[in-house]
């Protein structure tokens, strides 16, 4: 009997596409399982009593935890996506004001308590959260898309930059601003330096293009992959909080045909190890210099390595080899029995989730509240 399975999500970010949504799209296609993805606000009695397996991508606010415990007690497998560590957010990071609230902390511990299983793509995540008889689930975050290796013009200059969201930016200020410098001074106009999201301060001093990030994850990989760097830099503090984070900027890169120089620290040490490729680096000024240099001096080295880059990607992150790694794990879930229908009386909740998003929103942006609205409504767009 193929299993019925359910993701239920707020909004398909990134985390919820990479850590199980792509996967079982894939699974679905191949006759594995059936599979159906719901927003919260969206699901009904039907939906709900048609799940064995229900994935909770990344479920926090009141409404959800109402939903989790209905599904609960309803004897739902439940697998709780977790791909960041989210009772531990930085101040640096912009979302942290939402994540360090007291009620939206106590709705996430609620819901992995509930859970059967947790899924990650981190290790450390598993072993820091898994509760005692729930099932460790390791997913990897595939490349959603390839492009073919190719040589780069050697008569062009040589393109390297920074890809990630605008919370990286301080992470490139702190690991890469000295050294970024002394490259410009050093090369010029023969090297193009390009920041593809984050917006460095220094990035006008070094004559960097800044590109702003794209909300939709498909967008985001479409443009980067027409950008052709040659070399992609892959900063990482050495801190709690982003060792819990994946390698998937070093997927990114090598999904474009891009070498990539990165931290030899956690998460980027677990790659490292993994596949032992090259331009690992301490976070010290002169080794990422030092790296840097050397590919940019060397093109056969930096055509050696993109290709050896590309060539890992393709062998081992296509959504076909994630999803069959991540079917071996839930072929492991025994099949419910058939259940007597359930009726979740969701209407109810549903409307006192919308008015507690109203005031959990009001709670954590204060009177920057409309100008968040607006920026979110022209990211729909």
């Amino acid at each position: 009997m193929k299993r019925h399975i359910m993701l239920i999500y707020r909004q398909m970010i990134p985390s919820i596409q990479l850590c199980g949504h792509s996967q079982l799209e894939y699974l679905e296609q191949a006759g594995e399982v059936e599979y159906r993805a719901c927003r919260t606000m969206e699901l009904d009695d039907e939906k709900l009593n048609w799940a064995d397996i229900v994935l909770l991508g990344r479920l926090d606010d009141g409404y959800e935890r109402q939903l989790t415990e209905k599904l609960h007690r309803a004897g739902k497998y439940l697998i709780y996506i977790l791909d960041d560590d989210l009772l531990n957010i930085p101040q640096t990071i912009s979302s942290a004001a939402y994540y360090r609230r007291k009620d939206i902390r106590q709705n996430i511990q609620a819901i992995i308590q509930m859970s059967d299983a947790l899924i990650s793509p981190s290790p450390i995540i598993l072993k820091k959260y898994l509760q005692p008889g729930q099932k460790p689930i390791r997913v990897e975050e595939p490349a959603l898309g390839i492009s073919d290796w190719k040589a780069h013009d050697a008569d062009e200059p040589v393109k390297l930059g920074f890809a990630g969201s605008i919370d990286r930016t301080a992470d490139v200020e702190l690991l890469l601003q000295k050294v970024l410098k002394r490259i410009h001074r050093e090369y010029g106009e023969k090297v193009s330096i390009q920041f593809f999201g984050a917006h460095p301060s220094f990035a006008e001093e070094i004559h960097a293009q800044c590109i702003p990030f794209c909300a939709r994850y498909e967008d985001y990989l479409d443009s980067f992959q027409k950008l052709q760097w040659d070399i992609g830099l892959a900063p990482m503090p050495d801190a709690g909080f982003h060792a819990c984070k994946h390698y998937i900027k070093l997927i990114e890169y090598g999904a474009a045909g891009t070498a990539f120089v990165y931290s030899n620290v956690a998460p980027y040490s677990r790659f490292y190890e993994r596949f032992g490729i090259e331009a690992a680096c301490a976070n010290t000024e002169e080794e990422w210099y030092r790296n840097i240099k050397d590919l940019i001096d060397n093109r056969d080295e930096r055509e050696a390595l993109r290709k050896k880059a590309n060539a890992c990607i393709c062998e081992h992150f296509t959504v076909q080899k994630t999803a069959e790694a991540l079917y071996s794990q839930l072929s492991e879930i025994p099949c419910s029995a058939e259940r007597e229908p359930v009726r979740y009386h969701l209407e109810r909740i549903k409307l006192l989730g919308k008015i507690r998003r109203c005031v959990s929103a009001a709670k954590t942006y204060g009177w920057k509240l409309p100008m968040v609205a607006v920026k979110k409504l022209r990211n729909r767009k």
